[in-house]
């Protein structure tokens, strides 16, 4: 697994390395972003291109890190609970995919030659027993889950369990995150938002670790 472990701390580094550059350059700032949104609000055809700006952000926040969550309770104080969290979604998903299959296409060749093919068959196995779960806490969880997405792309994962597990984590973050910006004027919504974020992937892995042991007894 060295080489796996080794995949994982250069993405770390890789990754918090342009979080750095972003932070310089003053593109994480939650009131510039919120700024350059509203602004592209006010232009003609606003609201569509306000939707298309959020999703691509979500989505280019695998290598330009902005404050998602920001981003997220925007899309739900403008767009309303049902279509702000589809849209927060579909950027999310956006991000996952393109490091999944980046990974996949471009970096699994190189990492197989490296790693060997025995290093392969461990990666893929612990990827089986773990992989799941790894993607679904991880979703909430900024930089961990664009290296979770990356190593799944790394790894024998089939995509569609990768796609599943990812929605799965995903979408109750977009519908916390689009409630509480249709509810802005409430600041503890905010709050809950972010509480919620964390907690409900650790519901859910708690549910999934007990229920089959539950069967089993």
């Amino acid at each position: 697994m060295k080489w796996f472990i080794a995949a994982g701390i250069f993405l770390l580094f890789f990754f918090a390395f342009g979080f750095l550059i972003a932070e310089q350059a003053g593109w994480t700032d939650e009131a510039w972003i919120s700024e350059l949104l509203m602004a592209i609000s006010e232009n003609p055809g606003g609201l569509f291109w306000l939707g298309f700006a959020i999703m691509a952000l979500l989505t280019l926040d695998l290598f330009l890190p902005v404050p998602s969550s920001i981003a997220m309770i925007l899309a739900g104080a403008v767009f309303g609970v049902h279509i702000g969290w589809m849209i927060t979604l579909t950027g999310a998903m956006g991000s996952a995919l393109l490091g999944f299959f980046l990974c996949r296409y471009w970096g699994k060749p190189a990492f197989d030659r490296l790693a060997g093919q025995v290093e392969a068959e461990r990666v893929a196995r612990f990827f089986e027993q773990h992989g799941l779960w790894a993607i679904l806490l991880s979703r909430s969880v900024p930089m961990l889950t664009e290296i979770v997405s990356c190593l799944a792309g790394l790894s024998a994962m089939r995509f569609r369990y990768f796609l599943l597990a990812s929605l799965a984590g995903t979408w109750p973050l977009c519908v916390v995150y689009a409630w509480a910006g249709h509810r802005a004027l409430d600041e503890s919504a905010v709050g809950w938002a972010v509480i919620l974020a964390f907690v409900l992937p650790a519901i859910g892995f708690l549910a999934f670790k007990w229920l089959p042991r539950r069967s089993a007894q």
